[in-house]
């Protein structure tokens, strides 16, 4: 099972994203889609049918939900052992004895 992190970050419209929440007069947004438009602004659609515009260098607070990644552990009370497939390819020549 993995465990979400739900955190604020203040960023400017050029980083907002896809479900991202931003309170515009009070009211929670999930962010549905996000397009720029003239001048470098930014379109942001909310899930619940409304639009804002917001300027690329506005600085917002938005509240992000992480799900964090897991890092690669190896597995264990197993034991990998080398064995000739697994040694770098030499190349083999064969002696002619005369």
């Amino acid at each position: 099972m993995s465990q979400e992190i739900v955190q604020t970050v203040t960023t400017t419209g050029d980083s907002v994203r896809r479900g991202d929440v931003i309170s515009v007069g009070g009211i929670p947004h999930v962010v549905a889609d996000v397009r720029e438009v003239h001048g470098r602004r930014k379109l942001l659609r909310f899930q619940d049918g409304n639009a804002y515009v917001l300027p690329r260098a506005m600085t917002i607070e938005v509240t992000r939900v992480y799900t964090p990644r897991r890092a690669a552990t190896p597995a264990q009370g197993r034991v990998t052992v080398r064995g000739e497939a697994d040694q770098p390819h030499r190349l083999r020549t064969r002696r002619r004895i005369t």
